[in-house]
């Protein structure tokens, strides 16, 4: 599997040592290092307090893997691209879970279009670098049925379908996991008090449901506990 690139060229090496193919150079093979995830987005990533992030509850499931937090409170899918490579490629992750676009949603100022290319761009970078993708979204699925109520109902709803439907073309494309709506689970807000800190953040009880949805769509990329 892709997801595991790492560890199969230290477990093959180290096979090959033992079948007396190759003369090791004085130096034991290194154990591999874990599964590395990074989990690249805004407030949605970084929200819910020292230890209820939904990163957190994806560290407590996946104890063998390692989970990198690049939540920044604010950020837009221009900003990741900006970031994309200093934040997820240079830190060779077996996966990344990119999460953005609802500040763009809320700011409704760039074209769709513009939008769809910088997610592509950073998909297509991590896929080149043979890096397993998980599309995180909070729009859902209007043709599906599966519509997040507020993003439907306000003025700039057109942000909303527009930014779902590229998602899944792009999620088609690349040959990613998508995750249409995150919070489904907990939504309509109202029905849900005790998961929200406010209206458009999960906290800690939250985003517990939201790791859930997230580590399915990891375990559908290979990425999954190993013991």
């Amino acid at each position: 599997m892709t997801c595991n690139r790492h560890n199969r060229v230290s477990g093959l090496i180290c096979g090959l040592v033992a079948a007396g193919l190759v003369v090791p150079a004085g130096e034991p093979c290194a154990a591999p290092r874990p599964v590395r995830v990074v989990c690249i987005g805004d407030s949605l990533t970084a929200c819910g307090g020292r230890g209820g992030r939904y990163t957190d509850w994806l560290a407590v499931w996946l104890p063998e893997a390692e989970i990198v937090n690049k939540g920044i409170g604010g950020d837009t899918l221009a900003g990741g691209r900006a970031r994309f490579r200093r934040d997820v490629l240079d830190l060779d992750p077996d996966a990344v879970v990119i999460e953005l676009g609802a500040n763009d949603f809320w700011q409704a100022e760039r074209p769709i279009e513009a939008l769809a290319a910088d997610l592509e761009h950073m998909v297509r970078a991590a896929r080149n670098a043979g890096i397993e993708v998980v599309l995180a979204s909070c729009f859902g699925d209007a043709e599906a049925g599966d519509a997040s109520g507020e993003f439907r109902m306000d003025r700039r709803r057109r942000y909303a379908l527009g930014i779902s439907r590229f998602e899944r073309d792009i999620a088609a494309r690349y040959d990613c996991a998508y995750v249409p709506n995150m919070q489904v689970d907990i939504k309509p807000v109202d029905d849900f008090p005790e998961c929200w800190d406010d209206r458009r953040h999960p906290n800690r009880a939250g985003n517990k449901a939201v790791a859930r949805r997230i580590l399915a769509a990891l375990r559908e990329r290979g990425i999954r506990r190993t013991g």
